[in-house]
């Protein structure tokens, strides 16, 4: 199997992100791009800030709701991408790119 290098990935994922316009084509790119959410130089830091977010927001940990539930909230996947994917660090190099 091909490995694809963490910069490759980043600019693949960014490719996608930009034409995510409305809540469900964020909520449809967080169900299919997981990885997307922790490419982050700081080892998925930034969404484990987003996971704090939730836990503060909902008010119970993010893995028992999940368990639970079955999935996150979708107000919860929109803030994620907004935040790690649109304004996070990871990505910062390819904003406006493909706008």
């Amino acid at each position: 199997m091909i490995k694809v290098s963490h910069d490759r990935k980043i600019n693949n994922y960014w490719k996608l992100a930009s034409v995510c316009k409305t809540d469900e084509d964020k909520i449809n790119f967080f169900d299919l791009y997981p990885d997307a959410f922790e490419l982050d130089s700081n080892q998925g830091e930034e969404f484990a800030s987003a996971m704090s977010y939730f836990q503060k927001e909902w008010e119970t940990d993010p893995y028992q709701y999940k368990e639970q539930h079955g999935d996150y909230p979708a107000e919860f996947k929109v803030y994620a991408f907004e935040n790690v994917i649109m304004r996070g660090t990871a990505y910062s190099k390819h904003s406006g790119l493909y706008d």
